[in-house]
């Protein structure tokens, strides 16, 4: 982390350096972005801190966005930056609307209603930020190749250009849902979602860890009369498996937010059962390392599924084992007695 984080300096010096320089200042910052992109992607992306990235993106953000005004080519990186820093604000509207469950269970009137007006108001952060994750990606892609994202396909020139527009295609998604839970503040386009499932036609399934038909299915359990003549729910079970054989659980994220999404209580046990199984001791699940971030991420997505799910039922978070057994089945004896359960 040491020497990433020296490279970082040396870049953003770069950055400040050049605003002195009118001449050489898009040269320069282009120079300086591709440095970042070339030597700190790779470790961000390698990063099993979820958090991390999250605190980093919403710090970093505003100085590459700075660079668009010398002209620089940033918008990739802003992709990532931005999709990071969104799940900061997504992470605290998560825990206001569990705070909401809890006093609405409780009968606490006023603390439940301040719960759910915090939660619109960082809902609404997440969705302003994962929108500029979704134009920074849109941008790029259809004024180099010409195209328009859902009507044709880019030609890629590695799998860094194909990470970045399978994640992009995801942050509109989540932006949807994010503005809705903040009651339109955005006024994120919801046509994005008709443009998703076509334009993930354009990568390879298996190779992106069954993300894209993942996607895709969540489009259609989303968009009545969408995807005629296709299975969601198989689509999406096919999906997670491809996730686990290649170690990345993306497809296990989205699985559970379409089972969310539509209140289906036997899908959503479904997802969250194969997530649980894949945290077991003899599990064969194998990380991907190089996209450890990716899948750490869509851990956090999974687990915050589930708390959902068990606040709203059983008024905690999700227990140890509660991924594999849920409130209503039967708990295995537990002989021994955990101090933290006495206070």
């Amino acid at each position: 982390m040491g020497a990433s984080r020296a490279l970082c300096l040396c870049a953003i010096a770069s950055l400040v350096l050049l605003t002195a320089c009118t001449p050489i200042k898009r040269f320069g910052a282009d120079q300086s972005l591709r440095f970042m992109e070339n030597n700190l992607v790779g470790p961000m992306l390698e990063s099993h801190d979820a958090d991390m990235a999250c605190y980093s993106g919403a710090s970093v953000a505003p100085l590459i966005q700075s660079t668009s005004g010398m002209g620089a080519d940033n918008q990739q990186l802003l992709t990532l930056l931005y999709l990071t820093a969104a799940t900061c604000a997504e992470q605290t509207a998560f825990e206001q609307e569990l705070r909401y469950l809890r006093a609405s269970r409780s009968k606490q009137v006023e603390e439940a209603q301040d719960a759910r007006i915090t939660q619109k108001r960082y809902a609404e952060l997440a969705a302003r930020r994962q929108y500029q994750s979704y134009q920074n990606f849109a941008s790029y892609y259809e004024k180099r190749f010409d195209i328009r994202i859902g009507d044709s396909c880019p030609a890629f020139d590695k799998d860094l250009d194909e990470l970045i527009y399978l994640l992009g295609l995801i942050q509109g998604l989540q932006a949807i849902q994010n503005d809705i839970n903040s009651q339109n503040a955005v006024g994120v386009p919801k046509d994005i979602a008709a443009k998703t499932e076509r334009a993930m036609s354009c990568l390879d399934n298996e190779k992106w860890w069954g993300a894209p038909m993942a996607a895709r299915a969540l489009v259609w359990n989303m968009l009545p009369g969408s995807g005629e003549g296709q299975n969601p729910w198989q689509v999406l079970e096919q999906s997670r498996q491809i996730g686990e054989r290649h170690g990345v659980r993306l497809a296990h994220a989205l699985y559970a937010i379409s089972a969310t999404a539509k209140n289906d209580e036997q899908h959503l046990r479904s997802a969250l059962r194969a997530f649980g199984a894949t945290e077991a001791a003899n599990s064969s699940f194998k990380l991907n390392e190089p996209y450890a971030q990716v899948d750490a991420i869509s851990s956090s997505t999974v687990m915050n599924n589930a708390d959902r799910y068990w606040t709203t039922n059983a008024g905690t978070r999700t227990p140890i084992g509660g991924l594999l057994r849920f409130w209503d089945e039967q708990q295995p004896v537990d002989t021994g007695i955990e101090i933290d359960d006495l206070l």
